[in-house]
């Protein structure tokens, strides 16, 4: 019985790392992959807010969480596009390193929505924190527009 159980992990085992395998190859610049957690971090925070400020989810009370940990993230974008962190499978483009300047700026201007947002949702009035909210999509989708790949 002993025998068989062991057989059973091994064979699980091997499959689990069959499929985890070809996920872990794609993940070869650190880089990459830590400003694509960031960002899904961002996103995931942004949805929250969307379910409570327009779908009615009754979480009214955590939208000033979400915001600041929208803002924590965005702290940490400041070096997470070194020269050679294009390299490998993403979808930033090369306008980024060619034109950083202009980078940087939209990078600021998404975190200056963020903080108007978390200080919105501080404030309590709940079209001001819509207004942010929309502000914030807006300077995400700019930099999108300008910086991401299709």
């Amino acid at each position: 019985m002993k025998r068989l159980t062991m057989i059973g992990c091994a064979i699980a085992g091997a499959l689990a790392s069959t499929f985890t395998l070809p996920a872990a190859a794609d993940e070869t610049n650190p880089y990459i992959v830590h400003r694509q957690g960031i960002y899904k971090t961002v996103a995931g925070h942004m949805t929250s807010l969307k379910a409570i400020l327009f779908l009615g989810h009754e979480a009214k009370g955590q939208t000033t969480y979400h915001a600041e940990a929208i803002v924590e993230a965005l702290k940490h974008m400041g070096n997470a596009y070194p020269a050679g962190s294009d390299k490998g499978e993403t979808k930033a483009r090369a306008e980024i390193w060619t034109q950083p300047e202009k980078f940087r700026e939209a990078g600021q201007n998404s975190f200056a929505a963020a903080t108007a947002l978390s200080d919105a949702t501080q404030m309590g009035d709940t079209k001001e924190v819509m207004g942010a909210y929309k502000k914030l999509g807006e300077s995400c989708k700019a930099c999108h527009d300008d910086f991401r790949k299709k």
